[in-house]
C-alpha cells in the first residue's frame, strides 16, 4: 500500500527522471557510429543495425584495436605465421595507435598506418569518431566536413604514392591533438566563409579556431605544450613547424591580402634549415618521417614561388631561399613527393637563380646604378629557359600526372618566369614595342595550353594561379584578358586566395596607368590597393 502511494507522489511532483523507469545498467556506448553521431539509440545488431537498415543509411562500427594489430601484422609480415607474442611485439614497434581511456576497445589509426587501413572518407569519419572530433560542437563539426570533403582535395597539387597527405597524414594527427584539430577547423572555416559569406557566423567560428591556434602556437614556442611527436628537441621543431605550415595554408585558403604568409614562411625558415639538413637525423618513427616529408615538399613549394611573386606591400622583405632548394632530389626520399610539386623539378630548381637576379636588379635600380654583369647574367638565364626541354623534366614515378600534363605545366611556368625577369630588367617594358611583340606571340603560344589545363581534371590545374596571374598581367589584347578572366574565375569552389589574385589582375587591367603592365605593374597595383598575398 505505502509503496503505491509512493509512486503516485512521485508522480505527482513530476520528478524528471523517475527511478522506477531508469536503467537498471550504464547506458552502453557501443552502437553503431551512424546512431551516436546522430544521437539516436541503436540495438547494436550487427553487421547492420535495425535504425540503419530502416533509413538506408550506412551502418558503420567502431573498429577494434585487435582486428587493425592482426591487419597490421599481416600487412606487413605476410609470408610470416607469427606467434601471439611475436605479433604484439611487431605491431608494437611497426604501428603506432591512439587509444582513448574511455572507449578501450576502439582505435585511432596514426599516421604511419593509414594509407593502408583507411581509403575512404567515410572509414576515416568512423575511425576519428573516438578522437578530439567526438568533443566538436555542432557549430564545429560542419567546418571538419567541409575541409574532409572539399578543402583538403583542393589544398593538394597533384598525385603521391601515399595519396592526400592533407587526410592521410593530418587527419589522423588532428584525432589525437587538439591543436592540429583547430589547424583543420580554421582551414575548413575559412573556406566556408570564403564560399558563403552571407553567413557570418562562419566568420566567428572561424576566428574561434584560428584564435586557438595561434594560442598553442605561442605555447609550443614556449615548449609548454605536449608534442605528439616524441620529447627529441627536433620533434617538438617538427610540431612547431607544422602549426606554421599550417598557418601558410590557412592564409591562403582564407584569401589573407596584408602579407600574413611571409611572416609564417620567415618563421618557419628557421625550423626547415635543420630538418633539411644532411646532419639530421630522422626519428625511429615513420610517422614523424612522412610529416617531415610532408612539411618540407610544402614549405619548398610557398618559399620557391613567393620569392618570385610581386609582393606589393611586402616588397621590401624579400623571401631568403637556402641553398637546399637548388635541388629538389630531397623530396625522392618521401612517399608522399610530388603532392605539391608534382611536375618540373628541374625548372624549379632553377627559381633562385631567377629570384637572386631578380633582388640583385632591385637593389641596383633602388642606388640607380647598372651593371653589365647583370645584365648578361639576365640574358644568360633567359637562354637557359628558353633551351629547357619541358617533356623531358617530369616525375616518373608510377604515380605521378601523364607526362603530357606535366610537360604543359613545366611549358606554362617557364613563361611565366621569363616574363618575370623581362619585367625585372625593362623598366619600361609597357612602350618597348619590341618586347611587346615578343611578349604577345609567347601569350599567343601558351594560352591554348593553360585552357588544356584549366579545362582538364587533373590536379595540376591547381599550380596555375601563380603562373596564370603572372601571364595575365602582361595581357593588353582583349581576346588574352577575357581568356585569363574566365579562366582565374572558373572554379566556384576555389579558395580565398585565387579570388584575391583574380581581384588584384582586374585592378590592374581597370588601372589607367600605362605603367600598369606586367609583373612590375601588378605590384605597383598591389602597393597601391594595400594589397600584399601568396598566389600560391
Amino acid at each position: 500500500m505505502s509503496t503505491a502511494t509512493d509512486q503516485h507522489n512521485l508522480r505527482q511532483e513530476g520528478a524528471r527522471y523517475p527511478t522506477k523507469y531508469r536503467r537498471n545498467i550504464p547506458r552502453s556506448k557501443n552502437g553503431c557510429l551512424t546512431c551516436r553521431a546522430k544521437r539516436k539509440k541503436c540495438d547494436e545488431r550487427r553487421p547492420c543495425c535495425t535504425s540503419c537498415a530502416r533509413t538506408r543509411r550506412e551502418c558503420t562500427w567502431p573498429v577494434s584495436a585487435e582486428d587493425i594489430a592482426n591487419k597490421s601484422t599481416r600487412d606487413l609480415f605476410p609470408n610470416q605465421v607469427a606467434s601471439k607474442n611475436e605479433t604484439s611485439e611487431s605491431n608494437g614497434s611497426s604501428q603506432q595507435h591512439t587509444t582513448l581511456p574511455s572507449r578501450p576497445r576502439a582505435t585511432v589509426l596514426t599516421t604511419a598506418s593509414i594509407p593502408e587501413a583507411l581509403e575512404s572518407s567515410s572509414s576515416l569519419r568512423a575511425s576519428l569518431t573516438f578522437g578530439t572530433l567526438s568533443n566538436l560542437s555542432s557549430n564545429s563539426r560542419p567546418l571538419y566536413d567541409q575541409y574532409l570533403d572539399m578543402t583538403a582535395e583542393l589544398l593538394a597539387r597533384g598525385p603521391s604514392a601515399d595519396g592526400n597527405p592533407f587526410i592521410n597524414y593530418v587527419l589522423p594527427l588532428a584525432a589525437s591533438d587538439s591543436l592540429v584539430m583547430d589547424c583543420v577547423l580554421a582551414i575548413g572555416g575559412a573556406h566556408m566563409a570564403v564560399l558563403e559569406p552571407d553567413r557570418p557566423q562562419l566568420e566567428v567560428m572561424t576566428r574561434k579556431h584560428y584564435a586557438r591556434l595561434l594560442e598553442g602556437l605561442r605555447k609550443a614556442l614556449c615548449d609548454d605544450t605536449a608534442c605528439p611527436f616524441g620529447e627529441r628537441d627536433e620533434d617538438k621543431k617538427l610540431y612547431t613547424l607544422l602549426i606554421l605550415i599550417m598557418l601558410c595554408i590557412f592564409e591562403g585558403v582564407q584569401g589573407d591580402n596584408s602579407g600574413a604568409v611571409y611572416h609564417h614562411i620567415r618563421a618557419s625558415r628557421h625550423y626547415v634549415m635543420e630538418l633539411a639538413a644532411e646532419t639530421y637525423k630522422p626519428s625511429a618513427s615513420k610517422k614523424t618521417e612522412h610529416i617531415r616529408g610532408f612539411l618540407l615538399e610544402i614549405y619548398a613549394m610557398f618559399a620557391l614561388k613567393l620569392s618570385v611573386t610581386p609582393r606589393g606591400l611586402q616588397e621590401e622583405n624579400p623571401v631568403t631561399l637556402d641553398p637546399f632548394l637548388d635541388s629538389l632530389e630531397f623530396l625522392s626520399q618521401f612517399k608522399s613527393r610530388g603532392f605539391m610539386l608534382g611536375f618540373g623539378h628541374g625548372l624549379f630548381a632553377m627559381i633562385p637563380d631567377v629570384s637572386n637576379l631578380f633582388e640583385k636588379r632591385r637593389k641596383e635600380e633602388l642606388s640607380g646604378s647598372t651593371s653589365d654583369g647583370l645584365f648578361q647574367s639576365y640574358k644568360s638565364l633567359l637562354e637557359k629557359l628558353d633551351s629547357l626541354d619541358a617533356s623531358s623534366d617530369v616525375l616518373k614515378d608510377e604515380d605521378a600526372c601523364p607526362r603530357y600534363q606535366q610537360s604543359t605545366a613545366v611549358a606554362i611556368y617557364r613563361t611565366a618566369l621569363i616574363l618575370i625577369l623581362h619585367s625585372a630588367f625593362h623598366e619600361d617594358m609597357y612602350k618597348n614595342a619590341e618586347l611587346l611583340v615578343e611578349i604577345e606571340s609567347r601569350i599567343d603560344k601558351i594560352l591554348p595550353l593553360c585552357w588544356a589545363v584549366y579545362a582538364s581534371k587533373s590536379p595540376l590545374r591547381r599550380m596555375m594561379l601563380w603562373p596564370g596571374s603572372i601571364l595575365a598581367s602582361c595581357c593588353k589584347k582583349p581576346e588574352h584578358v577575357h581568356a585569363f578572366r574566365l579562366g582565374l574565375n572558373s572554379n566556384p569552389r576555389s579558395p580565398g586566395g585565387v579570388r584575391e589574385a583574380a581581384k588584384a589582375v582586374e585592378l590592374l587591367w581597370q588601372d589607367d596607368d600605362p605603367r600598369a603592365f606586367g609583373p612590375r605593374g601588378l605590384n605597383m597595383v598591389m602597393k597601391k590597393h594595400g594589397l600584399s598575398f601568396s598566389m600560391c
